[in-house]
């Protein structure tokens, strides 16, 4: 499904909870249940006759069904910028954006992402400790908006903390974490693909404790969940990550060779050269071709 599909759907989901309405109340008169549930998922597009139909009966302008799509529009670019200003350190440039976003920006969710990115470039400067720096993450996540508004920066927060556990360490913190992070409630397209960031990076922490038999079931469980969604943005380093711990396992030599391959397949796939380099470098006996 499209983005634009995905914002109207969360957009109509947002809105029908916020007037404590219910799915059947909703697509009475017209349509199923299970129709309103793909369009609030992102699994159907809805015409512009269905979208009048429960823009009435949300007693909501249309056009509201799609600011989610405007603001969703607006945050990836904020969210890039910064991120690039991030990893090429121009902390300064980054704090400029920052300010501008907290003395003109309306939006919560984008409000949020600044605040989030100013936490860690505070770190990256040296002014504040990796545990103040997870206190100021946990108090971000006390704020009871942030959930409803943006459960994507949600989940980010809540992994960054995770892994900054992992980072120094405390594998125990970081377990209780990534526990935490896999009740949450998955229910869009969108969290899912979160989802299977979580699995990846928890499978990375196993591994970093030579648990590696969960690892492995971890790893599995990710690869299975992104071929449902049909999700490709991991799936390379799932296989290598499958096949890295069939390796250490004393797994079957084949199954260990399929899995690099199809590793070495998709990083090629998708212009992912250090990934690639990487596995040729400390794998590459196990590939079965070259491009």
């Amino acid at each position: 499904m499209s983005h634009l599909s995905s914002s109207i759907g969360y957009e109509i989901k947002r809105i029908r909870k916020e007037k404590n309405m219910t799915q059947a109340e909703l697509c009475e008169g017209i349509c199923s249940q299970a129709e309103i549930s793909k369009v609030e998922n992102g699994k159907n597009s809805p015409t512009i006759d269905w979208l009048q139909q429960v823009a009435k009966r949300l007693k909501v302008p249309l056009s509201m069904l799609f600011e989610d799509h405007l603001r969703s529009d607006m945050y990836t670019s904020y969210d890039q910028q910064l991120l690039r200003l991030l990893q090429s350190q121009q902390f300064e440039e980054a704090c400029i954006i920052i300010d501008d976003i907290k003395n003109k920006i309306d939006y919560d969710e984008i409000k949020f992402l600044a605040m989030y990115y100013e936490i860690i470039i505070h770190e990256k400067r040296n002014f504040r400790t990796y545990l103040e720096t997870i206190g100021e993450f946990k108090q971000l996540l006390m704020n009871t908006s942030l959930q409803f508004k943006s459960p994507t920066l949600y989940l980010r927060i809540q992994m960054a903390i995770a892994i900054s556990f992992i980072e120094h360490e405390d594998f125990d913190s970081a377990e209780e974490s990534f526990q935490e992070l896999l009740q949450f409630n998955f229910d869009t397209i969108e969290l899912k693909k979160v989802r299977i960031k979580i699995l990846y990076n928890y499978a990375k922490q196993l591994s970093e404790q030579n648990r590696n038999q969960i690892g492995l079931e971890i790893t599995e469980q990710g690869i299975q969940e992104s071929l449902q969604i049909e999700d490709g943005q991991l799936l390379g380093q799932l296989y290598y990550q499958r096949g890295y711990f069939k390796k250490i396992l004393n797994g079957n030599p084949s199954d260990i060779q399929r899995d690099f391959t199809m590793a070495y397949s998709l990083f090629r796939t998708f212009n992912l050269p250090v990934h690639e380099k990487i596995l040729l470098e400390k794998n590459g006996s196990f590939v079965l071709f070259r491009i």
